[in-house]
């Protein structure tokens, strides 16, 4: 039965990693094409295109988020770690970088219940974009979920670190069996 849980769950994960990388994709191609195309009508021919920021900003918010949250997977996200020039005792530092990591899963877990609480109000306040009138939520959920996922990568990130730092306690022995 656990195997069929975690065959399920791989699957599931799969999915939504794919999810990202199509919808980085979909957003991507045309934000960039319509910030050329306004930065090119505003500066050369004058006139710019009527509304164009609504969809440009709100979009941006979007890519900004679900990169975000990508880039938690793949662990590629901005870090500022000098503890390795430091510290050249293994199971310090991998205690350490448990810390940080468990400190990320905190601070991840905030942003998650904030980003819930701006969803909340945009759907009580009834808030829409001034031209077009979409309801800020439908863009606001970028930020919810893009939160959600980076807590998630944040704890299998954490649950990582305190592996290895069970790895860096092990006897030679015990790693070898």
């Amino acid at each position: 039965m656990l195997r069929v849980l975690l065959k399920i769950g791989k699957k599931i994960h799969l999915g939504v990693l794919s999810g990202q990388r199509l919808l980085l994709i979909i957003i991507f191609v045309p934000l960039t094409l319509a910030m050329f195309a306004e930065t090119f009508a505003r500066y050369v021919i004058g006139k710019g295109f009527f509304a164009i920021e609504d969809f440009i900003g709100y979009t941006a918010v979007t890519l900004y988020f679900i990169g975000a949250s990508y880039a938690t997977y793949e662990r590629t996200h901005i870090k500022a770690e000098i503890t390795g020039i430091f510290i050249k005792n293994q199971r310090t530092l991998s205690i350490i970088r448990t810390g940080v990591a468990a400190f990320s899963v905190a601070v991840a877990c905030l942003f998650v219940y904030w980003a819930w609480g701006l969803i909340t109000f945009s759907i009580a306040s009834n808030y829409r974009t001034p031209v077009y009138q979409v309801p800020f939520v439908i863009f606001q959920m970028a930020i919810l979920v893009g939160a959600v996922l980076v807590a998630i990568y944040f704890i299998a990130e954490m649950v990582d670190r305190i592996r290895d730092v069970r790895r860096a306690s092990l006897s030679p022995q015990e790693k070898e069996a």
